[in-house]
């Protein structure tokens, strides 16, 4: 499997990660519970992670098919 697909997979999954920690925070949120904030806010810190993984997605799948280094893009 490419690297590129590797990145483009983990960007989609940190999506579903995020929604899912979101929503989970929500449902077990009460008065003076803290537990369901700490979820919505992790939820939110994982919802930052997706444009880097597609972005990386992006320019490992551009080297590759020029057959250029992935690191050094030589």
């Amino acid at each position: 499997m490419k690297l590129s697909n590797v990145m483009y997979i983990l960007g989609f999954a940190s999506i579903l990660v995020s929604a899912g920690s979101f929503v989970g925070g929500k449902a077990d949120g009460g008065p003076g519970d803290k537990t369901g904030e700490e979820k919505q806010r992790s939820g939110l810190f994982v919802g930052f992670w997706p444009p880097t993984f597609f972005i990386l997605g992006k320019i490992i799948e551009d080297r590759e098919n020029k057959g250029q280094n992935i690191l050094t893009g030589e």
